[in-house]
């Protein structure tokens, strides 16, 4: 409890001194200075009871939102209240029609804790993925107000299976009920927690991509395009486009759409720099707007996306896609939402972590590479052995729709432990 203390000490000192040099600790700091400011201005819009959902960022968002729409369905008397940790959820969302309120989550402490808590009073508390911050959750216990953990995942190496996390076992008993992703993450925590409260419900974010491919946006200026497949390389970063490159070049008969991770004008220009021939999608609007919608490439096109919140809608028209990510620290990004459409998936080799990576791969729908001349051989199988190409698909579409659910699975629960009441 000391450690965990202290760590809330310095926390944010850190942060306001990595401000000096790193944008994220900035943001980060900017928003705690103000967060109570923005809780009273937004506590005063609420009119019906909350209940409160937490996000540490943007990808436990993605993995939240089905639950968020489902509840806000469910359950039209009650209003959301969503918080983030990082500003990459916060800065992205923060005026997000999907919920009633949105804020930072004020640093935990037992003050804040405790001031929040009674500010809010919410009916329910939803946190996503991995989330757990002693105080909040002890506040919560002692006033008897219902936890959700939802879509959790356990690994071997957390704190909650180490001979010195029993401050995180002590946390996880706090919650009402743990809503694990995969069997695995059961097996972990089954004697870690009270029986009763563990179930298996699966990952809402294959709801999460289905819904997409139901509602996807259409996007006009493809058409300048010429008739080659269409290769989409998503939330890519450097280690990528350098791998990328050959895989280009082998494949000249192949129209390429580039997502960078991060579209700052700085990221942008690097990629420009490295695939020289390319065009930006900003340039190719431009162009067709002065040639009157009649602009047509009749060679392939590799086009550099520089804009957020088009991705996950564009691998509708993909014949092939990489997913970046699998050549830094961090790992692969997402790889349900290309699969989703029915699309072969190829990422890079740091995927132990990403289960649904890996069972994407066991079910022939993804593969993954080690290098740039694996991804470029790939490629050209994938482009002329159609035949394959298109079980590959296939196997990636059914994949998806088997593990679908998870989202019901959650609000039956609701349902039927009375956590609400209509």
């Amino acid at each position: 409890m000391a450690l965990y203390n202290l760590f809330l000490f310095c926390y944010p000192k850190i942060a306001k001194l990595l401000g000096l040099f790193n944008l994220k600790a900035k943001q980060w700091s900017i928003g705690q200075a103000r967060v109570w400011d923005d809780i009273k201005q937004k506590q005063a819009t609420i009119t019906k009871p909350i209940i409160w959902v937490h996000c540490a960022s943007y990808g436990e968002f993605e993995q939240g939102l089905p639950i968020i729409e489902a509840l806000k369905m469910q359950y039209p008397s009650y209003q959301i209240w969503l918080t983030f940790f990082s500003p990459s959820g916060y800065l992205h969302r923060k005026n997000d029609p999907a919920v009633d309120a949105i804020t930072y989550l004020p640093f935990d402490g037992v003050k804040n804790a405790a001031q929040f808590i009674e500010t809010i009073q919410p009916k329910l508390i939803v946190f996503i993925k991995y989330e757990f911050w002693y105080y909040y959750l002890k506040v919560a216990h002692q006033k008897h107000i219902p936890v959700l953990l939802a879509a959790a995942i356990f690994r071997e190496d957390q704190l909650f299976f180490k001979w010195y996390g029993g401050l995180y076992r002590k946390m996880l008993n706090w919650f009402s009920y743990v809503l694990v992703q995969d069997p695995i993450s059961f097996k972990l925590i089954e004697n870690k927690i009270d029986p009763p409260k563990l179930y298996l419900t699966g990952d809402t974010r294959f709801d999460r991509v289905i819904a997409t491919v139901n509602n996807k946006v259409l996007f006009k200026w493809l058409a300048a395009l010429n008739n080659f497949p269409i290769i989409i390389a998503g939330s890519t970063w450097p280690s990528d486009h350098a791998i990328l490159q050959k895989a280009i070049t082998t494949n000249p008969l192949a129209n390429w759409i580039i997502v960078p991770h991060h579209v700052d004008i700085r990221s942008i220009n690097d990629c420009k720099s490295i695939f020289k021939s390319s065009i930006t999608l900003t340039e190719l609007e431009n162009l067709i707007a002065t040639n009157s919608n009649h602009t047509t490439f009749t060679n392939s096109t590799t086009l550099i996306i520089d804009r957020i919140g088009l991705l996950r809608n564009l691998y509708q028209y993909a014949s092939i896609t990489y997913i970046g990510g699998g050549y830094t620290k961090d790992g692969i990004h997402n790889t349900l939402e290309p699969a989703a459409f029915g699309v072969p998936v190829i990422w890079g080799p740091n995927d132990s972590k990403y289960r649904e990576a890996i069972g994407l791969k066991n079910a022939g729908g993804g593969i993954q590479i080690k290098n740039s001349d694996e991804l470029a051989n790939t490629i050209t199988e994938l482009i002329t052995d159609h035949v394959k190409r298109e079980r590959i698909g296939n196997a990636a579409f059914q994949f998806i729709h088997e593990n679908t659910g998870a989202t019901q699975k959650t609000i039956q629960l609701i349902q039927e432990k009375r956590l609400l009441i209509n």
